[in-house]
């Protein structure tokens, strides 16, 4: 570990019990029925894996891409979906997965193209939400679940970086606020 990584917010061993917890959740929830996971790339790669197999069901798995920071400050939200998306989610139930709801810009900006495309019904997951957090960028828009809730603070590991580096730590943990 650098000496940019500092306080170990979330351990491995608590991330893999909330994940189960939440795979049995929405085993739960979408029992009988088939899924559109999208998840919103590139932060939530390690806990889409392991949710996915935590959840076990029968799901189709798309990816979005994202983008709204700037080094450690959110900024305006770019949103690109797959061409293909619409004829995906019409109709279908869709669940948008995220690693982190800080501002709640990038969960609304997600959520509102894939709210164009029709989905029979649109549910939202995310691996950390920030107690600061407003809830949505839009009205009505929070997390449907949360993973754990954090403090204010710019985080790292279990797929979060900061400009591209960290997202392989098994852990959440703070960036050292001098680094």
């Amino acid at each position: 570990m650098t000496d940019e990584v500092g306080e170990i917010l979330i351990p491995s061993d608590r991330i893999a019990v909330r994940v189960r917890e939440l795979g049995r959740t929405l085993a739960d929830t979408y029992a009988g029925r088939e899924p559109v996971v999208v998840a919103i790339m590139k932060g939530c790669v390690m806990f889409l894996a392991d949710l996915v197999r935590a959840w076990g069901g029968t799901m189709d798995l798309e990816f979005v891409s994202a983008r709204s920071y700037e080094g450690t400050r959110p900024g305006r939200v770019r949103v690109a979906l797959p061409e293909d998306l619409g004829e995906k989610v019409a109709g279908r139930p869709v669940l948008v997965l995220d690693d982190i709801f800080d501002t709640g810009g990038t969960l609304a900006a997600v959520c509102c193209e894939i709210e164009r495309l029709r989905p029979a019904e649109l549910k939202t997951l995310v691996l950390l939400k920030k107690r600061r957090s407003r809830d949505g960028g839009s009205p009505g828009r929070s997390p449907d679940w949360v993973g754990f809730e954090i403090e204010d603070r710019f985080v790292v590991g279990y797929g979060l970086d900061h400009e591209g580096r960290f997202r392989n730590l098994p852990f959440v943990a703070a960036l050292r606020e001098d680094a």
